[in-house]
């Protein structure tokens, strides 16, 4: 009598590790297919690099032109040992 409760038992055990291995696989394949797919339209949605256009013109006249420019200020230092 025990000797059929424990093989009863033992095969349970091993029906239920078949069937969560199998499931678990199967989440596990379904959340790797999501990730994969979720990165390639990250990189299907970026920018193609190299092709940046800058339009930007800068003002003709300069009130800081670097022709009235004399020469900055003399700023005295002491050297710190």
């Amino acid at each position: 009598m025990i000797f059929k409760v424990i093989t009863f038992v033992i095969v349970l055990l091993f029906i239920f590790r078949l069937i969560s291995q199998s499931f678990i696989g199967k989440i596990y394949r379904q959340v790797q297919e999501q990730q994969r797919n979720s990165h390639y339209d990250q990189r299907k949605s970026r920018p193609s690099g190299g092709n940046v256009n800058v339009e930007y013109a800068p003002s003709k006249k300069n009130p800081k032109s670097s022709d009235n420019f004399k020469g900055g200020d003399y700023v005295d230092y002491e050297e710190v040992d």
